[in-house]
């Protein structure tokens, strides 16, 4: 079994758990390729892929330009293959159910792509002074996180690094979609 995982992400968090998800799906002995669609345009052909995950970062609500737009792209190779989506955002934390439905079954429905499996995964919201986030974006995610603590009563660090992605639940995207690709 081979799966693609297409991807593309802002800071990074997303291209974390691509390559995790990579990992992992080494783990349930299905191969995988990573592509990231934001550096990389030329995106191949989905011949020989039994599978095809794809993953976004999202900003104001919105998934990356690059990632939507293979979804609409490949949207006929994607019949007939295992296709799951996932984002890593902020906006779970908030309203999980709005999540879902504002970034992963819209999304889906407007690139007329099927997905067996989508996930809302939480963000990294790195605000430490390594960032690769610039000033202004690490000050909205520190107001957001600020707002989340207030709401949720979230705890996270205003000058480090907020890990709030749940591997346990990645991981376990990954065995259901493993298992997909072998029913």
């Amino acid at each position: 079994m081979k799966v693609l995982i297409a991807y593309g992400s802002r800071w990074g968090s997303t291209e974390e758990i691509a390559g995790r998800l990579a990992g992992f799906l080494g783990e349930e002995g299905v191969e995988a390729d990573l592509l990231d669609v934001k550096r990389n345009r030329n995106w191949p052909s989905l011949e020989g892929y039994d599978g095809v995950i794809v993953g976004s970062g999202v900003k104001i609500s919105k998934w990356m330009r690059e990632p939507q737009a293979f979804l609409r792209r490949k949207a006929n190779e994607l019949k007939g293959r295992r296709v799951a989506i996932f984002v890593s955002c902020m906006s779970v934390l908030a309203d999980p159910e709005s999540a879902r439905r504002d970034l992963l079954e819209r999304v889906a429905e407007e690139a007329g792509v099927e997905a067996v499996l989508m996930e809302a995964f939480g963000p990294l919201a790195d605000l430490g002074p390594r960032s690769k986030m610039g000033f202004i974006d690490r000050k909205i995610a520190g107001a957001a996180m600020a707002g989340l603590s207030k709401d949720k009563g979230l705890e996270f660090d205003a000058g480090g690094r907020n890990d709030l992605r749940d591997w346990g639940r990645i991981r376990e995207f990954t065995r259901r979609f493993a298992e997909s690709l072998r029913g």
